[in-house]
């Protein structure tokens, strides 16, 4: 069964279509639709329809997406231990956690942004391991660049929903070659088969929220699942970024190659390092 998306609406959608314009994109950007107003409100694909009011109030709000179900409208956000929504960024839209973006926004979208980080990587085919799902965008491109298999791993369910809205994340529910598991990629990483992986895309949350994915112990999980030869990326941030007086991208560093990593480079156009098995 084809995954479905619902038209979204966003604040520039609303005032575009309030300005009396026809032409609007109801999926974040990937296409434009017609829509023809009606005395009763706009007419949305799927049999939707969205009054004035409400397209006034969606045009007044920011950094959020909305859907119409029932007659009724919702943020794309889903509450839970902690507060998870989709921002539109004028192309590929972020993932916001408690008000933190996960994705970088300044200068670059977080399409392109996954684009860069996989040609510092290399990737070429080969079996990918995705440490942290996130909107799949990793997974996704992964996928179109030919490889072979991708494995990606997500911790929150929440985040799953959240990507189950998002017209970009279609191909993460789509792909045969897209392998999706739920847990923490702490453990999911310990029974991974030997040897297995050409590439892995290490992107964890930041470090005070999941420290263990920074750590030795985890390294050395990454290090025995990869193929000899193997490459990962590890996203690290600036590397002058303090955690509690530790230079992070250093000490990752060091870490990756207690592990048995070697050639370890840091590349600033990505905030990250690569390492080979």
């Amino acid at each position: 069964m084809p995954h479905k998306v619902p038209p979204i609406i966003t604040p520039d959608t609303a005032k575009t279509l309030l300005e009396g314009k026809t032409r609007v994109s109801l999926d974040l950007g990937l296409t434009e639709t017609t829509v023809n107003p009606t005395k009763t409100g706009w007419p949305l694909p799927g049999g939707e329809t969205v009054d004035g009011e409400t397209l006034r109030k969606i045009s007044e709000k920011e950094n959020s997406a909305y859907f119409v179900e029932s007659g009724d409208v919702f943020q794309v956000a889903v509450a839970g231990k902690h507060f998870y929504k989709l921002v539109p960024t004028g192309r590929a839209p972020t993932l916001e956690i408690d008000g933190v973006r996960m994705h970088r926004t300044s200068g670059t979208t977080p399409d392109q942004d996954t684009g860069t980080k996989l040609d510092v990587l290399g990737l070429d085919r080969g079996r990918v391991l995705d440490t942290c799902t996130g909107l799949g965008y990793t997974a996704i491109e992964s996928a179109r660049r030919g490889a072979e298999l991708v494995v990606t791993v997500e911790l929150e369910p929440q985040v799953v929903r959240i990507a189950l809205m998002n017209p970009w994340s279609a191909p993460l529910f789509t792909g045969e070659d897209i392998h999706k598991v739920i847990g923490d990629t702490y453990t999911v990483a310990s029974v991974l088969p030997e040897s297995f992986f050409d590439y892995v895309i290490h992107d964890p949350p930041r470090h005070d929220h999941a420290g263990h994915l920074y750590g030795l112990d985890y390294y050395r999980r990454l290090h025995r699942l990869m193929a000899p030869g193997g490459r990962m990326f590890h996203y690290t941030g600036e590397p002058r970024s303090r955690y509690r007086g530790v230079n992070l991208q250093r000490g990752v560093s060091r870490r990756l190659r207690e592990a048995g990593f070697t050639s370890t480079r840091y590349h600033p156009e990505v905030m990250g390092v690569t390492c080979v098995r």
